[in-house]
């Protein structure tokens, strides 16, 4: 496969934490407790890998736009335009930069 572009790593992921948005709010608005499972937000289209995470870590991957919620190992999908800033027990945490960092600031449901 070749070298995804900044817009399509972008929107991909985009779509993956729109989806894991919901699966936040449905868990808070049932008093879900403990792990949480979340969909990785890796920029692979056809990744199903599950990730858990408590409420307070997830809110912690969404306090930047730009940061995004990935399965280990998965960051290598997004080529150049992302990297590790946090790497935990269960789940990493990527920044994606440049052009797609811009794109999925514009895009992030929280900036609006």
């Amino acid at each position: 496969m070749g070298e995804r572009t900044a817009e399509r790593v972008a929107r991909n992921d985009a779509t993956f934490r729109e989806a894991n948005e919901h699966i936040a709010e449905r868990a808070d608005a049932h008093g879900v407790d403990g792990l949480i499972p979340f969909i990785c937000e890796c920029a692979e289209e056809s990744c199903t890998e599950i990730v858990r995470l408590t409420s307070d870590e997830y809110e912690h991957v969404r306090s930047d736009g730009a940061h995004f919620l990935n399965a280990h190992g998965h960051v290598a999908a997004a080529g150049q335009h992302a990297h590790v800033v946090e790497d935990h027990e269960r789940y990493t945490i990527v920044e994606k930069v440049g052009r797609a960092g811009e794109i999925v600031r514009d895009l992030d449901a929280r900036d609006s």
